[in-house]
């Protein structure tokens, strides 16, 4: 059984069982002791360990499930079987409940004994799995506990770092507020002294002042770069997102920076692409970056040089450069570039005056509030480049930010906010009609017209919102002016006529509006006010039910409804087509007359013989000689049929004519 003997205590007082169990177990690699009492057995639990207890049932002095519950009470992890004879199976189950490991019922001609070495292994395997588990589980609970108590301690140690940083903060801004108002003092009273006003200036007295005044700029400048480290890291530079114009924006950059580019005989030249890319960022942030990365450039390039910034358009992102012909940035520098505090030389010889090596770090925290990324490539004697990437800018962004924009200006001012929302009627229609592209380009011209027609005032917006066909122009006005914006525009824009692949086509508009802080609170309230005011604006849409076994069929025909802004049901079968129709309202139903357990024409009576169902119009689809109408008595009901095969152009039109005919009726 097993490499080291089992020792085997056995409870049976018939000794020719004793006898020949015994000896079935010493085969097996066990010792076995035998008592024919219960009495004497307990006794021996004193002395003696052992890792099996055979306990027969029927014992001359004590029950053997009064032998187990006293062997529990004395060695509770005891490994014990019960061995039963025939009838005593319920003893045994009995047995088990109190913490037997296994029973085993004797067979008349000894059979069992040839089991009951395999049962001892598996109960001794059960047992030693029982406690690696427990020893296990007793080692993850300890674990457990030590993993809390570290994380508990990690917590406070968190709270603490984040405690110091603050205070860290708390202290760079108060000092650089601090140092300014003197900073300032200094200035002024330099250029008191520097203009003459206090009296004669001699040429090495100016000269000494115009040190000191750079100097002073200087420190301005490290102050500056502390405080905006400061805010960015205690998350209080929020970005105030737009349209960019990239190429007056970088012009300005070159601009502002060109002066000190020519006194070091650097040219500075701006490339954008023919068509540059819309960028939506803070420019003022994207302003910022530029400026260090041109400052660096300049700083660490000696004329004749050159200096380029460059724009790249790239399908998810926009790509700013900023290349120099200077000293390059040794090898083991560049890890360490966009580092708080970092100071080095771009190479061996190279000059620039020293700064609070804080104005990579900025650019690249910059940079990433807008969730793009920044990095460098450098060769030593070459020059270097900087890059940094914009990402491009969704409908949904832009439209949450002009929005959330707009609420707070509201707030700041204390006026009136309204979103007016227009939506293109019948837009999947013409959508699959048209194609994507035509009506994009549809789209664009509406936009376009809409642009035109609004008379904006500083913070009217019109930008594009969630699906294709809203437009929504964002104002400044109240609930009344908001419903005079949609008004006008609405009869202005369905008074036009657009192009649409050399077809006229008029649009029909739906609008509506809301109004903060009259009608919503907050941007969600405001967005879930509009919908909801949309939907009740928007007529349903039209619900058609498909009856036919074929999934092909049924798969193909509501995928060709649905393109035409149908609501579609679909049922294999007529008994299906019932059940459903009793919690589904349907406006037209298209049945197939050739389906198993229930054919069309069944169907078809019962849907008349319902008064919930008996007003919708169907159109039974049939093949050719498949109708059997005067056969069926239905040769003078009126109804609606389409042959198959049939083009689905045909069966539209069928389908919108009896549309229009149940509508008259209605009417």
């Amino acid at each position: 059984m097993t490499s080291k003997p089992v020792s085997v205590l056995l409870f049976e007082d018939d000794e020719g069982q004793a006898l020949l169990t015994r000896e079935a177990l010493e085969k097996e690699a066990c010792v076995v002791d035998v008592c024919r009492t219960g009495r004497e057995g307990l006794d021996r639990l004193f002395g003696k360990d052992y890792d099996v207890y055979l306990i027969d049932m029927q014992l001359p002095d004590i029950r053997g499930i009064e032998v187990l519950r006293r062997l529990k009470t004395i060695k509770p992890a005891a490994v014990s079987v019960i061995v039963t004879g025939h009838g005593d199976e319920a003893a045994a189950v009995e047995a088990m409940k109190l913490g037997a490991d296994d029973y085993l019922v004797k067979s008349p001609y000894m059979g069992h004994l040839a089991t009951l070495p395999i049962v001892i292994r598996e109960s001794l395997e059960r047992r030693q799995l029982k406690g690696e588990r427990e020893q296990l589980q007793t080692e993850l609970w300890e674990h457990a506990r030590l993993l809390q108590e570290r994380n508990a301690e990690l917590r406070r140690a968190n709270e603490e770092l984040k405690r110091l940083d603050q205070l860290k903060s708390d202290l760079v801004s108060m000092v650089s507020h601090e140092l300014r108002t003197p900073l300032a003092t200094i200035k002024e009273f330099t250029s008191i002294i520097s203009d003459q006003i206090a009296g004669p200036v001699t040429a090495s007295q100016r000269e000494y002042l115009e040190i000191v005044t750079a100097n002073i700029e200087r420190l301005a400048r490290i102050i500056d770069d502390l405080l905006d480290m400061a805010k960015i890291e205690s998350g209080r530079v929020l970005l105030s997102k737009g349209f960019l114009e990239l190429g007056p924006l970088l012009d300005h950059v070159a601009q502002s920076m060109r002066p000190l580019a020519e006194s070091k005989q650097v040219t500075l030249d701006v490339t954008v692409p023919k068509t540059p890319p819309q960028v939506f960022a803070d420019m003022d942030k994207i302003t910022q970056v530029l400026l260090n990365l041109v400052s660096n450039a300049i700083k660490f390039t000696d004329g004749p040089g050159r200096i380029i910034i460059a724009v790249e358009d790239h399908p998810n992102e926009v790509q700013f450069d900023v290349a120099d012909t200077g000293y390059g940035i040794l090898p083991e520098d560049l890890p360490r570039l966009f580092e708080k505090f970092q100071q080095f030389r771009r190479a061996t010889g190279a000059g620039g005056s020293k700064g609070t090596g804080l104005g990579l770090a900025i650019s690249k925290r910059l940079v990433g509030l807008h969730g793009g990324r920044i990095w460098a490539a450098s060769e030593v004697g070459k020059g270097s480049t900087f890059s940094f990437t914009i990402p491009k800018y969704h409908v949904e962004e832009v439209f949450r930010e002009f929005l959330k924009n707009g609420i707070e200006q509201s707030k700041r001012s204390q006026t009136r906010f309204s979103i007016v929302v227009f939506a293109v009627q019948n837009f999947q229609e013409m959508k699959s009609l048209y194609g994507l592209e035509e009506v994009a380009s549809f789209l664009k011209d509406i936009e376009a017209v809409l642009k035109e027609a609004v008379r904006r005032q500083s913070g009217d917006v019109v930008v594009r919102w969630q699906r294709g066909e809203m437009i929504v122009i964002l104002a400044e006005v109240d609930k009344t002016g908001a419903q005079a914006i949609a008004d006008r525009i609405k009869r202005i824009i369905e008074s036009k006529t657009f192009t649409v692949r050399s077809q006229s086509v008029t649009v029909r508009l739906v609008t509506t509006t809301a109004t903060y802080p009259d009608e919503a609170l907050t941007e969600d309230e405001l967005l879930k006010l509009t919908e909801q005011r949309l939907q009740q604006t928007v007529k349903a849409k039209t619900r058609i039910m498909v009856i036919d076994d074929e999934p092909k069929v049924r798969h193909f025909l509501k995928e060709a409804l649905e393109l035409r802004e149908y609501d579609v049901l679909t049922a294999a079968s007529g008994p299906d087509a019932l059940e459903l129709l009793k919690n589904h309202k349907a406006d037209l139903i298209l049945l197939d007359l050739m389906m198993p357990v229930m054919d069309g024409y069944e169907v078809y009576h019962l849907l008349k013989e319902n008064p919930d169902t008996k007003e919708v119009p169907v159109i039974i689809v049939t093949a050719k000689g498949e109708r059997k109408d005067r056969q069926l008595g239905m040769d003078g009901t009126p109804y609606n049929y389409l042959a198959k095969p049939f083009q689905l152009e045909d069966l539209m039109a069928k389908v919108h004519d009896v549309l229009q005919q149940q509508s008259s009726m209605k009417s």
